[in-house]
Parts: C-alpha cells; sequence; structure tokens
C-alpha cells in the first residue's frame, strides 16, 4: 500500500469543486464519476488516497443536492409565511432594503433567502424580527454569457426569496462584529465617503453610493474596497510591527522571534471577523495560518503547494465558493502573481549591470516594486478581468499606481484604529478627509473605461500569452553566445536598465508556461474563429431574456435591429442590464430600433440605448417623442430593407399619438428562405385584420408575452408557425403565458419557447436548416435548474 499524498489530494479537491461548475443535476453523485477513482487506484495504488477523494467527492455532490432540494421545498410551500428570521446581511440599504435573512421555514432546517423590504427605518445585522414573507422560489434571467443571479444565490447558501410585507421586530443577537458595525455607523452617518470606510472595515457595501462604486469600478481600483490579501497582509504587518516594537523595551532573553508572527495573525485575523470571513478574506488569513504553521514546524513547501492547499482547505470550508466569480477573481490575481514573481522577479533587473540593491535605485525599491507589480497584473491579469467585466480603464496603471499605497499605507490602517477605538482622536473625519482625496482624484481618470467584445479579448489574451512565452524563450533559453551579444548591446545602450541574462529558470516550470500558454493561445484562435464565422452566417434572431417585458435582436454581420427594449423603473431599465452588456460582449453594432408600441415593458428603455447608440434608426408606431427628432413610423405596407432582408409592417393601420396594444407596430421579416412574425401586443382584433395577408411562417413572436388577449387561432391557422417565442417573467402577476395560449400552439404543433424557463432563445437561419439554442437546457449545470414547476 503506497503512502498518502497530500498534495494530490489537494489538486483533487480543487478538480472535484471544478465538476460543481460544469455537471448538471444528473451528473451530480452519478456511478460514472467512479471510474477516474479507479484508474487513480489501478495506476497509482495510493488507496488511502484515493478513500480521501471518494469521500470528498461524495461531500461535495451531496451538498449541492441538499441545496437543491432545500430550494425546491422552499417553492412548493404557502406563498404567506409568518415565520420569525434573523437579519444576516444588507445587501443595499435604499428606499426597498434588500437584505439575506435567515428563517426556520422547513422542519429543523434554517434557510438563507434573499429578500426586498420596504421597512419603517434601517434593519441591523442581528436583528430577529416577526412578520409575514410573501415567497417566490428561486429563479433568475439568464442571457448568454450575463450575469447568472440564480448561480450568485446557490454560491451564498440563499434557496429563495421574499417581500417582507410587514414585520415586528422582537430582539437582537449583535456579535462582536455588528457591535463594532452599529458604531461605526454612528460615527460616520454624516461623512460624505461613509460608504467607502465601512467597505474597507467591515467588507459592507450596502451603504456605498453608486456613483463613487462607479468611479473606483472604472479605474479598475475596485479591487482596493474589497477587504482581500492585501488588507489581512498589511493587518499582519502592522501586528508583527507592534509585537516587535514592544519586544524592543524587553530584555533579550524575552524575545522570541515567534511572538510577532502570532501577533500579526491575531490582528489580521481580528480584521478577517470584522470582514465577516468573506472569500478573499478567508483565503488570505488561510494562507497566512498555513504559512504560520509551516514556520513553526520548520516544514517546506513551495508557493504552489502553499497555493494549491489553501484552495483545498477554502474548497473543503464551502465548497459553493466555485460558483462565485470574487473566488476566481482573487484566485486568478494571486496564481498571475506567483507566476511572475517566479518568472520575472525584480531581481532580474539590474541598473547598469548592478543588481539593484547595490545600486544608487536601492533607496526607492519600494518605487520600483510596486511598478513591477503593476505591470506584472496589467500583463497577466488583464484577460481574467476581461472575462469577468468585458471592459478596463485605460489608466488603470497610474490609478493604482499611486491609490495603492495611499490605502495601504494611510487609509486601511486609519480606518482599522477608528474601528478598534471607536474614532478615537477625530480618526474617522481623517479617514473620510483621504478617502474624499482619492474619491475625486480618481474621478479625474474614471471616464477611460474601454469595453472589449469577446473577439477582442479573445486576440488581446492571445498576443498577451504569445508574447509572455516568446519573452520566456528568448530570456532563458537562447543561447549563451546571443545571451552575451544582447548584454553587451544593453551596456552599449544609454537606457540605464539591463536583465540579468545568465539566469535560470527550472526547466519544469519553463516547459509549464510553454504549455499553458499554447493551450491558451490555441483555445483563444479557435473561440476567434468560431465568433467570425457565426458572424458570416446568413442571420440569427436573439430572444433577449429581460422578464416581463421584449427585446429581440436581429443580427447579422455584427450588425443589429432591436426590436422593443425591455422595461424601465426608478433608478434602472434592461437597457442598462441585459441589452447594452449582451451588444458588447458580441461586439454588435445597433443600427435600427423598432418600438412596438409604448407600453413601460417594450419602451421603457429606448432613450438609453439612444444615448449609446444616436445613430441608430428608430421605427415607432406613434408620435409620442423620444430621445430623438428623426423617426420613422409604423403602418401598414410601410417596407425597407436591411442588410438583404425584407421588413414589411402588416400592422397598424396609421400612426398615433400614443400606442397601446392594438397600435403595435407588427413586422414580417423575410429572406429567400424563412419567415419571422414580430408582434408585440397586438390583441385579438387586430389579428384578424393582418393574420389573412400574412400567410405561413417559420416563428411567431407570441403576442401579448402569452396573454390569451392575443394568439388567436385564427391566426395560428393562418401562419402555421413552426416555432413561437414567447417573452415573460418567471411568477410574474399576471399568469403569463395563459394555459390556452400554450394549447393552441401545441395543437398547431408549434415547438414553445418560453424565455422564463429557456432564459435567452437563439435562432439560427442557415439555408439547410433552422437550429435553435438556448442559454438554459437540459445539459445545463445544476445551479441553473428551474426550481419548482408553478407557472409552466
Amino acid at each position: 500500500m503506497k503512502y498518502f499524498n497530500l498534495d494530490v489530494l489537494a489538486i483533487s479537491i480543487v478538480l472535484i469543486g471544478g465538476t460543481l461548475l460544469i455537471l448538471p443535476i444528473e451528473g451530480l453523485l452519478a456511478w460514472w464519476l467512479m471510474v477516474p477513482l479507479v484508474l487513480f487506484v489501478w495506476i497509482t495504488r495510493q488507496y488511502w488516497t484515493a478513500v480521501m477523494i471518494g469521500i470528498v467527492l461524495c461531500w461535495f455532490h451531496w451538498q449541492a443536492l441538499q441545496l437543491v432540494q432545500q430550494a425546491e421545498q422552499i417553492a412548493y410551500l404557502p406563498k404567506k409565511q409568518e415565520a420569525t428570521f434573523t437579519i444576516v446581511e444588507i445587501l443595499h440599504q435604499q428606499a426597498y432594503q434588500t437584505l439575506v435573512i435567515e428563517a426556520e421555514l422547513l422542519p429543523n432546517q434554517t434557510s438563507r433567502i434573499y429578500t426586498t423590504w420596504q421597512a419603517p427605518s434601517q434593519p441591523k445585522l442581528g436583528e430577529i424580527w416577526q412578520g409575514e414573507l410573501r415567497l417566490r422560489p428561486l429563479s433568475s434571467r439568464l442571457n448568454q454569457g450575463g450575469f447568472d443571479r440564480q448561480k450568485w444565490a446557490f454560491a451564498k447558501g440563499i434557496t429563495g426569496q421574499a417581500v417582507i410585507k410587514s414585520a415586528v421586530k422582537i430582539g437582537e443577537d449583535f456579535s462582536w462584529r455588528q457591535q463594532r458595525l452599529n458604531q461605526a455607523l454612528q460615527h460616520t452617518a454624516n461623512l460624505e465617503q461613509q460608504g467607502l470606510l465601512l467597505a474597507l472595515a467591515f467588507g459592507e457595501r450596502a451603504w456605498f453610493k453608486p456613483a463613487t462604486w462607479l468611479v473606483y469600478q472604472q479605474t479598475n481600483t475596485a479591487h482596493l474596497i474589497a477587504i482581500s490579501g492585501l488588507h489581512i497582509g498589511l493587518a499582519m504587518s502592522l501586528g508583527f510591527g507592534l509585537i516587535r516594537l514592544l519586544q524592543w523595551r524587553l530584555p533579550t532573553y524575552r524575545i522570541s522571534p515567534y511572538w510577532p508572527l502570532l501577533g500579526g495573525l491575531l490582528l489580521a485575523g481580528m480584521y478577517s471577523e470584522l470582514a465577516g470571513f468573506s472569500i478573499p478574506t478567508f483565503r488570505a488569513i488561510i494562507a497566512l495560518g498555513v504559512v504560520l504553521i509551516c514556520r513553526l514546524g520548520r516544514v517546506y513547501f513551495t508557493v504552489w503547494q502553499l497555493f494549491v492547499r489553501t484552495l483545498a482547505v477554502l474548497l473543503l470550508w464551502d465548497p459553493f465558493m466555485m460558483l462565485s466569480d470574487s473566488f476566481w477573481l482573487s484566485v486568478g490575481a494571486v496564481g498571475c502573481l506567483i507566476v511572475w514573481y517566479q518568472v520575472f522577479p525584480l531581481s532580474l533587473l539590474e541598473w547598469r549591470g548592478v543588481p539593484l540593491q547595490y545600486s544608487p535605485l536601492s533607496k526607492g525599491r519600494y518605487i520600483l516594486g510596486l511598478l513591477h507589480l503593476q505591470l506584472g497584473l496589467l500583463w497577466l491579469f488583464t484577460p481574467i478581468q476581461l472575462l469577468m467585466f468585458y471592459g478596463m480603464s485605460l489608466h488603470s496603471f497610474w490609478a493604482n499606481l499611486i491609490i495603492v499605497p495611499i490605502f495601504s499605507l494611510l487609509l486601511v490602517p486609519i480606518v482599522l484604529f477608528a474601528t478598534f477605538t471607536a474614532g478615537a482622536l477625530g480618526s474617522w473625519s481623517w479617514a473620510n478627509n483621504i478617502a474624499v482625496w482619492c474619491t475625486e482624484w480618481l474621478n479625474v481618470f474614471s471616464d477611460s473605461w474601454v469595453y472589449f467584445s469577446g473577439q477582442q479579448i479573445a486576440v488581446l489574451t492571445f498576443l498577451l500569452a504569445g508574447l509572455f512565452s516568446l519573452t520566456c524563450y528568448f530570456i532563458y533559453q537562447k543561447p549563451q553566445q546571443k545571451q552575451m551579444a544582447l548584454a553587451q548591446l544593453l551596456a552599449r545602450s544609454p537606457f540605464p536598465f539591463s536583465l540579468k541574462l545568465e539566469r535560470s529558470l527550472p526547466k519544469r516550470l519553463l516547459y509549464w508556461i510553454y504549455f499553458l500558454t499554447g493551450v491558451i493561445a490555441i483555445t483563444c484562435l479557435i473561440f476567434w474563429s468560431i465568433s467570425r464565422w457565426e458572424n458570416q452566417r446568413q442571420w440569427r434572431l436573439e430572444s433577449l431574456d429581460v422578464g416581463q417585458g421584449l427585446a429581440t435582436l436581429i443580427v447579422k454581420n455584427g450588425h443589429a435591429v432591436l426590436y422593443d427594449t425591455g422595461g424601465a423603473w426608478a433608478g434602472g431599465n434592461m437597457a442598462q442590464l441585459e441589452i447594452l452588456p449582451y451588444l458588447r460582449r458580441q461586439g454588435i453594432v445597433l443600427e435600427q430600433i423598432i418600438i412596438s408600441h409604448d407600453d413601460n415593458d417594450h419602451a421603457g428603455g429606448v432613450d438609453e440605448l439612444l444615448l449609446h447608440y444616436p445613430h441608430a434608426a428608430l421605427f415607432q408606431s406613434s408620435y409620442k417623442n423620444y430621445e430623438k427628432t428623426d423617426r420613422t413610423l409604423c403602418y401598414t405596407g410601410k417596407q425597407w430593407e436591411w442588410r438583404g432582408l425584407l421588413f414589411t409592417a402588416v400592422s397598424p393601420n396609421k400612426p398615433v399619438e400614443r400606442a397601446g396594444n392594438e397600435d403595435s407596430c407588427v413586422v414580417l421579416i423575410e429572406d429567400a428562405y424563412y419567415r419571422v412574425l414580430l408582434t408585440g401586443d397586438a390583441d385579438i382584433a387586430t389579428e384578424r385584420k393582418f393574420a389573412p395577408q400574412v400567410g405561413k411562417i417559420d416563428v411567431l413572436q407570441v403576442g401579448h408575452h402569452g396573454s390569451k388577449t392575443s394568439t388567436s387561432a385564427l391566426l395560428l391557422a393562418e401562419t402555421q408557425p413552426d416555432i413561437a417565442l414567447i417573452s415573460s417573467g418567471r411568477w410574474n402577476a399576471w399568469g403569463m403565458p395563459h394555459f390556452e395560449v400554450i394549447e393552441r400552439l401545441h395543437q398547431h404543433k408549434s415547438a414553445v419557447y418560453n424565455s422564463a424557463f429557456f432564459g435567452q432563445v437563439s435562432l439560427i437561419f442557415q439555408q439547410e436548416q433552422l437550429k435553435v439554442t438556448t442559454a438554459r437546457h437540459k445539459f445545463s449545470p445544476w445551479y441553473r435548474r428551474i426550481i419548482g414547476e408553478r407557472g409552466k
């Protein structure tokens, strides 16, 4: 029997955690998952390692199944529930507060519920309330590459949604952290940057002003607000320094090298507790703990062993960290820095042939080190950031170069001092003044944010990976004669810096770099080729998931016509949340906007889209003024051609002052092979007028989200659609689509796709076939499963 291999187990735990990202519900605890484990035992004979891997696999998958089961059970509870609940997280403090609460809705089970509440006063963490909940099963919109709220909820252990109708406070159970937070809320109530200060002290963003958050987000400095390894490492250094300062007054025989380490870990742990042990914080404190244990035990390990073992411990603590974007941002940043410091350490740089520590620049090594770190993040971390946000700030390098030292050496220490001393010596005011200055200074660079499409990200990642691989080859594998020639050339050049070319790198690491950069480059090329091939297809229709509204894109060669723009509400609209991000991700230029009628759920995002695409032509069936004076009116018989497609308006008879459902601009789209009918909210009376002149169609956008006031038997008999698209919100108050409409569609053998269940629906029109793909399908990961059957 072979020995137990800790590294193999740690790597296996990370890989098992990765299965939670891709497996459908039927794949969890499936028998075929044992096949690789059996092969592992047969090849390595590491029986105890295999046993532990099997236990971890069962544990991770069982937890995922339990989470889904609890969500399903909550879906079938009565809609109205009287419950006692505790506030465990505050997400936003607005007119309507958004909270995460814990309540015992199921026997012997505590459930985490995402709630909205128009509370009479601002609720606080740790408060216990008794009230009425209006439950709703977990669900979310889903567009290709967009934010998946259901995945986010499962990552937090949330298994239901609710609206708090009324509640009475019956008690409070404030932890040490919550006491400090409530105290800080009082002391910072009148400060301009209260949200930023509370985020730095406690990791709480509920009080963050959206405008301030946008400034940090669009300058790539938002990572400074999330309490992560930078902050925890700073707390460790402060604790270490304080104990060393105390030791300076002690006799020599009482000085121990371990006390500063323990003091630093203690302060870092207290800061982690203040931050609620969030994912980046927990990762950092675990890593520090592992380092300290190995240091005290005099155990040797490599930085990669520390990295993988820390990930394993984190996943054993909470496997659902894998579903969190912040987890991947944190892991990606740390991994990139490890590679950067191993391959291109600062010691590789020389000043006129002299190592930096012996050069005139030795006193400025901190500035050089910061420049070196920012360069590494810019080079290696940029692709990860682009994949997450589809954009970056052009001034991020300089913004971070100036702001990181201020936050690290000044603002965060003052915030910690204010938190632990209840704002002694006016520390909260000092911190606020610094935060105001930083925000105002960053605001100067906040207009430099640039969006990237998926194709552009692939090309940029390919170039960066290729450059990285070539640089490694040039420095570490060039023949010695060429290296010497380069060294002589650098020595004669006016540029004072040179490279220490005789430095070696382990061949194993070098070959891994070549292999991984090659894989990344090939993957990017494949993605780029597929994207170009998709853009060269004849055309496609994208029925976006915008909840209880409508937004349909007609796309050809990277350009698009948008039929309706989704809804709007106080402070936002679907154009901001779903439509614009999708256009940017796909690199699509919007050329035309067709507004079926003027109801909010169809025209709520018009002004927002015209702000970003001012040259887009506007078609509408009313005289209502939007943010565009030149417009084309839609009425029966109106025809126009767009990139080889013929658009024909078949309703209304004439424009009106304000278009209602009966005045919807109904458009027939045709090419040489296919016909698509977009009906907006046209009612049955309107359908009787245009149905006879339309004839057989391939695709029908079902009118009025599937209401029984539309999609008449006459329309279906005349058009005989093969595919019916319904855009509706899950659990909408009107019960759409109506079961009579679904029955009529099934009677005519139409394939029905409802965005409430399938998410975004894509139709690809090829000469030989009409291909349908959906964002949610039977092979989707388990966290995208439809919860509950009510409303189908």
